[in-house]
Parts: C-alpha cells; structure tokens; sequence
C-alpha cells in the first residue's frame, strides 16, 4: 500500500513539475504520435499531464485491493506507469523544440 501511494505520489509532482516547465505557452499537448512522428491527437495541457498518473492510481488501487498482490507486482507496475510518463514528457519536450524551429 505504501508502495503505490509513493509511486503515485512521485508521478503526481512529476507531472506537476512538467506542467510548469514542458512546452510553456502551449495550450494542448500532444498524446499520441504516429509511427511518421506526426501528432496524432492532443489534449488540454492540464489533462496531458494529468492522464498516466491518474490511470495508474485507479490501477495500482485496484491492485492494492486485491488479496493475492505481491509489492513486486505494484513495483514492477509502478515502473512501468512512470516509465511511461517519463517517455510522454520526453516525446513532448522534443516536439515543442522541434516545432518552435
């Protein structure tokens, strides 16, 4: 239980941190890209960042509920949400500098 809420909580200010500092200025965000790198389709800038962490708390709670997890299998889910997140917010910093060229 400790173990999902930390995670949860680390996405959280991560995902604050990136609202404050990716793509200033941008009102939507890109959320998904096409295999010819082209965004497919954006979202506000509040719900972009908001989206991984908020999944992977319903999902990590509902781990949490049931009585045959292991913390191995909230850890190992845990690193694949901000996995994740570190990959959207990546993807994200490199298409705003590529489209402010």
């Amino acid at each position: 239980m400790i173990l999902a809420i930390g995670i949860v909580t680390v996405m959280g200010v991560l995902a604050v941190y990136a609202n404050r500092t990716v793509a200033p200025g941008v009102a939507k965000l890109p959320m998904q890209w096409s295999l010819k790198r082209e965004v497919s389709w954006t979202a506000p800038r509040a719900i972009a960042f908001a989206f991984i962490p908020v999944l992977a708390a319903g999902v990590l709670a509902a781990l949490v509920q049931s009585n045959q997890v292991r913390n191995t299998d909230i850890a190992w889910m845990g690193g694949v949400f901000l996995a994740c997140q570190l990959l959207h917010i990546t993807l994200t910093h490199r298409w705003f500098n590529a489209s402010r060229r």
